[in-house]
């Protein structure tokens, strides 16, 4: 490639001598970046769908060299990137990136093509610079540090060497251009120290953790646009929720849980500086603060004033356009090292050229105000009015979405901290002219749906695309809703109800011309294109007013919100309670502007409503909070708090309300009974020291322990748990059933401590308060306390139920000896005995009848002869069978022998 560029570079001289060509005529080409050497880290590009190209930045290792084409007419480019010491430093791309690996000066060349003609050469001399060493913070160049709160920490980028000659530092957040700064604050800290000419950079960055100090909150969510209109949001969440008692696991010492937030809107208290019939763009910080904000021209800082731009760059006016219907939209930079965030990204429509560009703004500038470092770097040709952006998946970055004018390319770049990744997709309508690049393109707010709203032959159209969210690609079968309505008015706002089951649609009527604006519920569900239309429910109109974009609010953070309705001109704008109904006005809750409702903007609406970004939110410090597991008594409730200031060591020592205590960090205790206890947590920190840190004899460390560490303070908080009821069962362990009798048992555990008991035995699976068994082995039973809020508590007994017959004899008190072969003889019932003695006695007290078994029967006679009718007395003992354990058992009575 290098080669044949080299001969269409001579070829194109030889052309060029001949037919006198002016080389100062050619149009140059930009180069931008930092000019740095660097590599790129490695990429895989993602899959395409449609046509597509791909091209992969990386600022981690050095950022490359960019290069555009600014020739809209060029069709081929053939660049050389003048670097001797590489054969690939070449490519056909309108818009190449390049990594130089050794500082110095090197000419560029660019042969372009354009209606089918070699154009000649264009070059250009760039000088590319080394960064300075490495800062390193604490001796990382990212890394984290705790100390002790009410301490200073001074941070030096380079504290154990020379820092090299003539560098310059600028920290975040701050801005301090010093080489150490004093640190007092939780927060992350960086320093990028440039070269001496202020070009090259290398950063550091370290989070900072003063022991337990409180993070300041950030600010809340408002809009800017139209002219000086400002849409103030308030939350409402009612009275924090307790937390539940009946919790079988939770925090402990935290604030109370909110509710989640329900947004109104409140009459504005300021007006803005913003005049923009339509686009403008705000970006909020990941506390939640605004950071600044952009007409596609001005841009503002947080304080309304205009930010300006470092020098060499002459103002801070941008070259994009407010009267586009997206005309911008910020997004935070990410770059190696670096805190979130000290850059941000303006992308904008340049109102002379299309081209879709990027400026960056540093907050680090100005006092910590912002200021623009870099302007108008040409990113693509043509693009139409829309731009949007969405957070990726993991939220480290974000894919911003544009549609090229004049084709069906939709452009998305993704924006993260190994680099820029541009990929397009040829999907769904031709916008093929102005009107058709004018309605609103919005993102659902899971990013998992994509709607553009199309005129196109006198037709209003909405677009409707998945996205897939691992990838930001959008899927390949759009669903194309004709609204069945001829343009004008034409089709504008779009915005998803938070189901994203909805769909909400502006038409944009022309007053002037009779042309009237309509506000519709398209329900998504239908899936059928046709039926959508067809059910379109109509939630506003007017011949009168003009309506433009839709945007639900406030975008960022979790609540029940509303979609407000832009109307050109209107100080006051209409807004939708309950998006996520299926209905007309009334069940929306659709509040117009007449009758003394809709939002009071204090200025004018536009047309357009704000893209809105916030960073990845990130709330900076922590409070002492613990966990409880387990809240069932007689059962281990284990209480842990973790990650106290860590690494620093920390000691805790808890009361556990029922006057017993324990020690660590994790700890448990059973308590035996149920009730509400007062827990307390006493926390002592201790921070390494110079000592300390040096003794690295384990036998020695574990004597001293933290005796030579330096001690932040004490921490005590308090809290309370309840304590729920466990079941108490009180089975046998053993109990016995006669099988062979075909004999049934009770079993009742007779619980106690219940509270809406539910029972399972194991016993043919009964769920009853008591059973009855009729079969040996062990019988478990299984008693839940189920609570209102079905959390619960479990007991569980069991017994072993064991075969056992009780021993059974019956001596008759009379028998008869008259030879009627009716009770004839004396005959002994028995059952499950042996051992068996029996003796019966005359009344002089002589044994005349004794057996050892219980079948051989007396027939009344002693020595042959029937005794006399009267009462003889016996005495009769046995032992159980089943229980031979047991002592014998004796019996004494009379028998009354009758003739």
């Amino acid at each position: 490639m290098k080669g044949r560029i080299s001969v269409s570079l001579r070829i194109f001289l030889l052309i060029a001598t001949f037919t006198y060509i002016s080389f100062d005529s050619i149009a140059q080409f930009y180069v931008g970046g930092k000019l740095c050497i660097g590599s790129a880290a490695p990429t895989t590009p993602p899959a395409s769908s449609g046509s597509s190209s791909s091209n992969t930045t990386t600022d981690c290792t050095g950022e490359p060299t960019i290069f555009f084409d600014e020739d809209k007419d060029a069709t081929a480019w053939q660049w050389n990137f003048g670097d001797p010491n590489s054969t690939t430093d070449v490519s056909n791309l309108r818009n190449p990136q390049y990594f130089y690996s050794i500082p110095g000066k090197y000419t560029v060349t660019l042969i372009r093509t354009v209606n089918g003609t070699v154009q000649p050469p264009v070059t250009k001399e760039i000088t590319i610079s080394e960064p300075p060493e490495q800062p390193l913070l604490l001796g990382k160049a990212k890394g984290e540090t705790t100390v002790c709160d009410g301490k200073t920490l001074t941070l030096d980028p380079y504290s154990q060497k020379t820092p090299p000659p003539g560098v310059k530092f600028l920290w975040f957040p701050g801005g301090e251009t010093t080489q150490t700064i004093n640190v007092t604050k939780t927060g992350c800290y960086s320093v990028e120290v440039f070269d001496a000419a202020g070009g090259c950079s290398r950063i550091a960055q370290i989070n900072v953790k003063f022991c337990l100090q409180e993070s300041n909150g950030g600010g809340t969510e408002k809009w800017y646009f139209g002219d000086g209109a400002t849409l103030d949001f308030q939350a409402i969440t009612g009275s924090p929720i307790p937390r539940d008692p009946l919790a079988s696991s939770g925090a402990l010492f935290g604030d109370p849980q909110q509710n989640q937030p329900v947004f109104v809107p409140t009459p504005a208290t300021a007006s803005n500086p913003v005049k923009s019939p339509e686009g403008v763009a705000m970006v909020y910080d990941p506390k939640g603060s605004l950071v600044f904000y952009t007409d596609g021209i001005d841009v503002y800082d947080a304080d309304n004033n205009l930010v300006p731009a470092i020098p060499s760059l002459t103002d801070g006016k941008l070259d994009g356009t407010n009267t586009a219907t997206q005309s911008a939209v910020i997004i935070p930079k990410n770059t190696c090292n670096e805190c979130p965030h000290h850059l941000y990204y303006i992308y904008t429509i340049n109102k002379n050229t299309g081209l879709l560009s990027y400026s960056v703004v540093d907050i680090r500038r100005n006092n910590g105000k912002g200021a623009i470092i870099e302007k108008n770097v040409p990113v693509n040709l043509q693009t139409s009015q829309r731009i949007t952006a969405i957070k990726t998946q993991d939220e480290t970055g974000f894919y911003v979405y544009s549609h090229d004018a004049g084709t069906n390319t939709f452009r998305i770049l993704k924006v993260e901290s190994t680099g820029t990744t541009e990929f397009t997709q040829n999907l769904g309508l031709v916008h093929d002219d102005a009107t058709s690049q004018q309605g609103y393109m919005k993102i659902s707010g899971t990013g998992a749906k994509l709607a553009i709203a199309v005129v196109k032959g006198g037709k209003n159209y909405v677009e409707v695309f998945d996205i897939n969210p691992a990838t930001g690609r959008l899927g390949s079968s759009p669903l194309t809703i004709d609204l069945g309505i001829p343009a004008p008015p034409n089709v504008y706002g779009v915005e998803f109800s938070d189901d994203e089951k909805k769909l909400y649609v502006t038409l944009k009527g022309d007053p002037t011309k009779g042309e009237t604006s309509y506000l519709y519920q398209l329900n998504l569900i239908l899936n059928d294109p046709k039926e959508i239309t067809n059910k379109k429910i109509k939630i506003d109109e007017s011949a009168i007013l003009s309506f433009g974009a839709l945007q639900s609010g406030p975008v960022n953070g979790p609540g029940n919100k509303s979609i407000y309705m832009a109307i050109e001109g209107s100080r006051y704008i209409p807004y939708i309670q309950l998006p996520n109904e299926l209905g007309n006005a009334s069940v929306v809750g659709y509040q117009p502007i007449t009758g003394g409702s809709g939002a009071d903007l204090l200025g004018t609406s536009g047309w357009g409503f704000p893209n809105v970004i916030q960073a990845k939110q990130n709330q900076e410090g922590e409070g002492l909070g613990a966990t409880y597991e387990g809240n069932c008594q007689n059962q281990p409730t284990i209480f842990k708090t973790e990650g106290v200031c860590s690494p620093m060591k920390a000691e805790a020592t808890w009361d556990f309300g029922d006057g017993t205590t324990g020690t660590g960090l994790t700890t448990s205790h059973i308590y035996t009974k149920p009730g509400k206890y007062k827990i307390k947590l006493m926390l002592t920190v201790y921070s390494e020291t110079v000592v300390s840190q040096n003794i690295n004899i384990p036998l020695l460390n574990n004597l001293l322990g933290n005796a030579l560490k330096e001690k932040c303070k004490d921490f005590i908080v308090n809290d309370e748990i309840y304590i729920k009821p466990t079941p108490e069962l009180n089975l046998p362990d053993e109990t016995f059933v006669c099988i062979p009798d075909g004999e049934k048992i009770t079993l009742d555990p007779k619980g106690q401590n219940l509270d809406n008991p539910k029972y399972l035995w194991n016993y043919e699976s009964r769920t009853t308060p008591t059973i009855e068994v009729n079969a040996a082995g062990i019988v478990s039973v299984k008693v839940t306390n189920v609570f209102a809020n079905a959390t619960t508590c479990l007991a569980t007994d069991n017994v072993e139920v064991k075969e056992g017959c009780e021993p059974r004899l019956f001596v008759p008190e009379i028998f008869t000896v008259n030879n009627d072969y009716i009770n004839d003889v004396l005959d002994i019932p028995h059952a499950y005995i042996k051992d068996f003695d029996l003796r019966i006695y005359n009344r002089w007290g002589e044994i005349i009848f004794e057996s050892s078994d219980p079948d051989n029967r007396w027939d009344g006679s002693y020595k042959g002869e029937v005794m006399a009718p009267m009462m003889y007395a016996y005495v009769v003992s046995y032992k159980s069978s089943y229980f031979p354990n047991r002592e014998k058992i004796t019996k004494r009575g009379g028998i009354f022998l009758v003739n």
